[in-house]
This record gives C-alpha cells, structure tokens and sequence, in this order.
C-alpha cells in the first residue's frame, strides 16, 4: 500500500522529495526486571516492573527514516531546514505524538506489518491519514501487533538503565512515549509486567483540554534556558500536549524512536 506523502500544515510550498528506503536500525533488548523511578517527589515510588523482550530503534528515527516514511519535511518554530547530506545523523524534531503515531502505522504498512494503533477503533482512520500536524481521537494500541510502535515508559527506562547499545539516550530532544500521564500510576503498576500506563490522564496544566502523554530523556528545559546542557535524568518523567512538537521554553524540538514486539 502506498501513501500519499503529505505537506505539513507550516509548509506554504515543499519541493518534490524523491522517496528514500527507510532504515531498519533496531536491535533486540532482552527483557528482564528492575527498579523503575526514584525518591524524588514527581517519579515515586521506586517499584518493581518487569519488561519482556522487545525490538528498539538504537537511535531516534532520523530525518532520513522520517522523509522515507511521510515525505513530508517535519519544519517548525526555530528550525532551520537540515540539508539532505545531514539526514541519516540527524534526529527528526518537532514532531508532535500525534505525528509518531501516524509514522508507526505508515512504516508499518510499508514494510507488511500488521499497524499497531486505531483510531475510534478503526485503524484506517491512521492508516489513511492524509495530513500530519492532526488530531486523532480515541487512539488505541493492538498490543498484540508486530508493526511498530513506541515504546511505553517502562520499556524506555529499563533500556536507558540497562545501557542497552542504545545511543545518546539523554541528549538532544525530548522523546515521545505512548503513555498517558498520570501523577499517582506507579502507587498502581508495583509488581507488574509489561505496564501500558494509566487507563486515564490528566488534563495538561495549561489549562486545555488535552490529556498530556509522556516524554522521556533529552536535555533539561530549564538548564537549557540558562545556556547549560545537562540531561535529564533517566527516570524524570516529563509530560507534555500530543498535539504540541515543540517545548514550553523555546526552540527543543521533540523526537521519537519505536519498539516491536519480540513474539
């Protein structure tokens, strides 16, 4: 099946792309049991949580990944466009978690695997999506699917810890995870295997009615501000809208990489 490349909803007017093979840049992590979270206020209690064994992206999906999938150029606040020499060993930015969804199915079709996400119920409603920077309600995982997806935060930090040949896991931009956040959830997943995150969110502190999913890694925002680049740590869990590719703070635009099941 092969889609419609779109124009980003910031594009006035893109040049034709010529379509590219996408990469295939995972790797197996073989799962196991940790402690997930800290002491700190926002990330506890530190609990058990166990994760299976499953396939991840050793870097965040490149530009080169991203254009080979959507063709469309992912442009945003404060970003310059990257030359095509650059995209193999850059990050695709600005992405929102929306964005991410619709690559996971798309990429998914692409290379005969069976798409993992479905929007009020129906997985054609993403499958056929004919534009990014959208909306799409009521989304749902088939956990059971072999195409791609991402990764939920358990499986994000048990591969960041575990140091898994996983690259450049807290620098660069803010990584987008399928969970919807929730303040109290770990006092709820203690001793569980392959946790998907809250049933329900919180609506997101600015005010809108958005329920704000989960972001991992990257740098810190506020250290950012005042010019210094430290990360932030593996298990802070950062919260932002999935309608949103960009930060609070300013020009650090979000990124992604994907998991498959290991079955």
């Amino acid at each position: 099946m092969k889609h419609t490349k779109f124009i980003l909803a910031a594009v006035l007017a893109l040049a034709t792309i010529v379509p590219l093979s996408a990469q295939n840049n995972m790797i197996l992590v073989k799962g196991g049991t940790f402690q997930m979270g800290s002491n700190s206020e926002e990330d506890a209690p530190v609990h058990t949580v166990t994760v299976s064994d499953f396939y991840m992206s050793q870097t965040k999906i490149t530009l080169y990944e991203w254009m080979s999938t959507t063709g469309a150029y992912p442009i945003g606040y404060y970003r310059e466009e990257i030359p095509q020499s650059q995209w193999k060993i850059t990050a695709a930015g600005n992405i929102s978690w929306y964005d991410a969804i619709v690559y996971c199915n798309f990429r998914s079709i692409e290379e005969g695997l069976t798409p993992c996400y479905a929007s009020n119920g129906s997985k054609d409603n993403i499958n056929n999506a004919e534009k990014l920077r959208a909306e799409y309600p009521n989304i749902t995982c088939d956990w059971n699917a072999n195409g791609y997806r991402l990764p939920t935060e358990a499986e994000w930090e048990y591969a960041a810890r575990n140091e898994i040949r996983i690259s450049d896991f807290n620098k660069g931009n803010h990584e987008w995870c399928w969970d919807l956040y929730s303040s109290d959830y770990y006092n709820k997943s203690k001793n569980s295997k392959d946790p998907h995150g809250s049933d329900y969110g919180e609506m997101s502190s600015w005010g809108k009615m958005y329920f704000d999913r989960i972001l991992r890694g990257g740098l810190d925002d506020m250290q950012l501000d005042l010019g210094n680049k430290i990360p932030t740590p593996i298990y802070k869990r950062l919260k932002w809208e999935p309608k949103y590719y960009d930060t609070a703070l300013g020009p650090y635009p979000l990124s992604f990489r994907v998991v498959r099941n290991a079955k």
